[in-house]
């Protein structure tokens, strides 16, 4: 027999025996799988949640609309509580900017100002909602930067805007509020903080984004708005690319259309705030990143518990088969032999642990992810990096009672009882 065929011989009889010693001692062997299981299966379980929780959190950014930016009068890390004295000088965003943009940026698509007003009350008949989230003045590009349509009636048009008409678009949230059924509210006159305004639309209904609500707001034309609460001067802008290739270069423009109009020098920087949609994912990518690390740690700790207890078991293995070993050992196994038996038994504990652990934590992030209602994703790189990680322990774990094992005596473990 050529040295490579008995080496071969060898490796099967080693995996044979391992698993001979795993069969004969079935309720350690499944104590021994159960504890690596839980650690295995609780790694599975959080990356399956957190990268549920990703997909969902992106498709939530996405549906605030279509390759938009957010122009606002502060930087999103602003530390209010120490402002500089260029930041407390540094104007409100206004009409002219929106005209601006509007005007010089060929790579956008619309342009939506928008007002707001708090702590409003919504009233029809007997029926009110209190503090819907905005009461805000927009433009009819609005649905187009947005991506909303309206499920009934109509919004705000150009003429609505000419005339500073008394007319309303309502959230599906404020329908349901004052009205029986949300198809009734078209036409229906309604006092919005003591004003009376007309039902000319009701938006679809969207999720909510992150638990916050994105149904509950009343628009009106800006106009009508400029003329109700002429002293709002504040103004927010949403700005949305003519596509999403083109995304960086509108950006771009926009950024210098503020600037020229804000009459910011070369050499100073910008005196307004930018946020887009692809900063937002960086920025939960960033935390949930973090919490994803955090969390596959802890759970990590759980695998070395099991790690430990594999250790414990192989070495009272160790003791309980020492004549086991003196016999083998008699009869012409060497040390390499004891220890690839030994480390192979380890290995396939932990192994099976894994594969267990996986099949366990996959279940569980289903049902979470489902009960979520989050789209499932198991990634092959975690079911990889468990295998790998639950069968590399057990090597680990094993050693030391494999070596163990190795270099007993052959005369001494012939003599154990």
């Amino acid at each position: 027999m050529s040295n490579k065929s008995q080496k071969l011989a060898e490796a099967r009889e080693g995996i044979r025996l391992a698993m001979q010693a795993v069969r004969a001692n079935k309720f350690r062997s499944i104590m021994t799988i159960v504890g690596v299981m839980i650690g295995v299966g609780a790694v599975i379980v959080v990356n399956t949640i957190m990268d549920g929780f990703n997909e969902y959190a992106y498709a939530s950014v996405d549906k605030i609309g279509s390759n938009v930016m957010y122009i606002h009068k502060w930087d999103d890390n602003t530390d209010f509580e120490n402002l500089t004295d260029d930041q407390r000088k540094r104007k409100n965003i206004t009409m002219k900017e929106a005209l601006a943009v509007q005007e010089m940026c060929p790579l956008v698509k619309a342009v939506s100002p928008e007002k707001k007003t708090y702590n409003s009350i919504a009233r029809y008949k007997d029926k009110y909602i209190r503090n819907p989230d905005d009461f805000r003045g927009c433009w009819p590009t609005q649905p187009i930067v947005a991506a909303r349509d309206v499920s009934h009636g109509r919004f705000i048009d150009e003429n609505d805007m000419r005339r500073g008409a008394m007319v309303c678009v309502i959230g599906p949230e404020v329908a349901d509020a004052l009205f029986d059924a949300r198809p009734e509210a078209i036409d229906k006159e309604i006092t919005i903080n003591g004003n009376r305004f007309r039902v000319i639309g009701v938006q679809e209904e969207v999720e909510d984004l992150f638990g916050i609500s994105e149904n509950d707001f009343l628009y009106i034309p800006m106009t009508t708005f400029d003329r109700i609460y002429p002293g709002t001067e504040r103004v927010y802008l949403i700005v949305s690319a003519v596509s999403k290739d083109s995304f960086g270069e509108a950006l771009d423009q926009v950024i210098n259309a503020l600037r020229r109009v804000r009459s910011v020098k070369p050499e100073e920087e910008n005196n307004f705030g930018i946020e887009t949609q692809e900063k937002f994912k960086g920025e939960i990518s960033d935390i949930t990143t973090k919490v994803q690390l955090g969390a596959t740690a802890v759970a990590m700790i759980g695998l070395m518990v099991g790690v430990i207890g594999v250790m414990n078991i192989m070495l009272v293995a160790v003791t309980q088969r020492t004549r086991e070993i003196g016999v083998r050992k008699a009869v012409g196994a060497r040390r390499s032999n004891i220890l690839f038996q030994f480390l192979v038994e380890a290995a396939t504990l932990t192994g099976l642990g894994g594969i267990v652990g996986i099949i366990f934590g996959a279940l569980i992030g289903l049902v979470v992810t489902s009960v979520l209602e989050w789209r499932y994703q198991l990634s092959p790189l975690w079911i990889l990096l468990s295998l790998l990680v639950s069968a590399g322990t057990g090597i680990v774990a094993g050693m030391y009672p494999a070596w163990k094992a190795a270099k007993v005596d052959p005369i001494v473990a012939l003599r154990h009882e």
